[in-house]
């Protein structure tokens, strides 16, 4: 699991360190060195006993981009240790002096360091061309979200030349606590960072520019806070997680999901969350809706169990039938009754592919109000009959995307123009569920105030209509196997997004949503047994 921290309690876990003489820049830098010459691999392995290019190069160059501060430092101190490597390299001073003994250590090793201020615009281009890779080492841990507007015509220049980017700590001009960044930052295709990952690298929208995370240990462990502020899960956390079947179990055992979802007008979003559910591993799948929606369910999963809503649903919000086939002329208001549930139930699905009015979707968040079903996902049409009054346990899971967020924040009385994870925070707070707030980097708010989760394991394909449907019902299953509502939500989106992954060939092709199940059982049994040489069955 990666965990994540404030920069201030990450300064602090540095400082007793620091003051104990320990070589903490020196461990960073040569990490950095090593990634460095990771991600220039293929270049290295093409120049052994190459003739030059057309530039007349045939060695790897790396071209620093060096601040003033400790961050400047240790790419500079890497720069050092790669030209000892045998790795050309050289850097721009971007804001003024550099780290004195940094700077000095790069020129005996032979490499230049360069003022912004000496070089024209055609030199600095001509730099950055040269370069097989650019270290982000302008600005670290202080960093705000800002780049100064001198610095705004190098970056392009380093964005249009389509160099590939290291970040240093945390991509610079990006907010290391809030996500925050400024449009000028570099979108890096590995970030190294040093003692913890800061939770603003897990969160929107820096996360996109992070890349792939490396955390280096440099010795802060013990003195870092007993709780991180922000997690993700990893593969190892995949393992530890998902349940597996012994030879004792029966469908029973195995988590049994209840699914009130679809209607006349979206039946097909009940096909896709009873398929994820299905596919996820679930025991035994119900399927609560009307009889067309049933049997479109039963002719693409014969295994699904239809229970038809008794005198039919209006999907308006105007009275009809109930589920459980109580009269709708009773006293009680449709939203006041809870829907009943199949026997044996372990978690609940309700809303996909419903209107916010239906009268279904009410009466399924009032089982889940009501404790009728403690475990469940509320989703879609069922977003608009939660109320703020805290009477959602944090193993119940909303699901919004940011305009369903907003419309619910909206009607609660919270703060529509948040950061994405204050808004899914607040939420969270409100209800008492655990939110997962839908989006490029998937965050989950857990409703009993713990750490937030934030998983970005997707693609922008999984952005089209119906993956969400497919996500609720995973989710569903992941709850009826026992896992709490945070866990099962961020669990959810790991296996979603490692779906969309692999359906759309790693980010290279269109996918459509009936493609996520199909695919749910290879994603799940790569993370299980990562060894195809292992026999899955051992």
């Amino acid at each position: 699991m990666i965990r994540a921290y404030a920069a201030e309690d990450v300064r602090r876990a540095e400082q007793p360190l620091l003051d104990a003489g320990e070589p903490l820049m020196d461990r960073a830098s040569r990490a950095l060195a090593h990634a460095c010459r990771d991600v220039l691999r293929e270049k290295i392995d093409n120049a052994d006993g190459q003739s030059e290019n057309s530039d007349g190069q045939s060695e790897p160059r790396v071209l620093v981009l060096a601040g003033p501060g400790a961050n400047g430092g240790d790419g500079l101190y890497a720069a050092a240790h790669l030209r000892e490597m045998g790795i050309l390299s050289a850097a721009i001073a971007v804001m003024g002096p550099t780290h004195t003994a940094a700077t000095a250590a790069l020129r005996r090793a032979g490499g230049a360091v360069r003022g912004i201020d000496d070089l024209t615009a055609h030199a600095t281009e001509r730099m950055v061309a040269e370069a097989d890779l650019v270290v982000d080492a302008i600005v670290g841990l202080s960093a705000r979200a800002e780049a100064p507007v001198h610095l705004h015509a190098l970056l392009e220049t380093v964005r249009r030349s389509g160099v590939r980017v290291v970040a240093v700590d945390a991509p610079s001009f990006t907010d290391p606590d809030s996500g925050a960044a400024d449009p000028h930052a570099l979108t890096a295709v590995r970030t190294v960072t040093f003692g913890a990952a800061k939770r603003g690298l897990l969160l929107p929208p820096a996360a996109d520019l992070v890349g792939e995370l490396e955390v280096v240990d440099i010795g802060l462990g013990s003195h870092l806070p007993a709780q991180p502020e922000v997690l993700r899960l990893t593969d190892e956390d995949v393992r530890q997680l998902v349940a597996r079947p012994v030879r004792a179990d029966t469908k029973y055992t195995r988590g049994v999901v209840a699914i009130a979802a679809g209607s006349d007008a979206y039946p097909g979003a009940a096909v896709l969350a009873c398929t994820g559910a299905a596919r996820a591993g679930a025991g035994m799948v119900h399927l609560l809706a009307p009889r067309r929606v049933i049997d479109l369910v039963l002719h693409s999963r014969p295994e699904i169990v239809g229970h038809e809503l008794p005198g039919g649903t209006d999907d308006a919000g105007h009275p009809g039938g109930a589920a459980d086939g109580t009269d709708s002329d009773s006293s009680a208001t449709p939203q006041d009754v809870p829907l009943q549930l199949p026997q044996r139930t372990d978690a609940l699905v309700v809303g996909p592919g419903m209107p916010p009015h239906s009268q279904t979707a009410r009466r399924g968040v009032a089982a889940l109000t009501s404790g009728t079903c403690r475990r469940g996902v509320i989703d879609a049409g069922a977003l608009n009959a939660v109320s703020g009054q805290g009477d959602l346990g944090a193993d119940v899971v909303l699901t919004p995307h940011r305009g369903e967020a907003e419309r619910l924040a909206e009607r609660l009385g919270i703060d529509t123009h948040q950061d994405p994870a204050s808004l899914a925070v607040a939420l969270a707070a409100r209800t008492g569920a655990t939110v997962l707030l839908k989006g490029a980097v998937t965050l989950v708010a857990p409703g009993d105030g713990s750490p937030l989760l934030s998983q970005d394991d997707g693609v922008p394909q999984l952005a089209t209509a119906g993956t969400g449907d497919v996500l609720a019902g995973i989710i569903g299953t992941l709850l009826a196997s026992g896992l709490d509502g945070p866990r099962a939500a961020a669990l959810g989106a790991l296996l979603h997004g490692r779906a969309g992954r692999l359906a759309s060939r790693g980010g290279r092709a269109p996918l459509v949503a009936a493609d996520l199940p199909t695919l749910l059982p290879e994603v799940i049994g790569t993370i299980l047994c990562p060894d195809p040489a292992v026999d899955s069955g051992a």
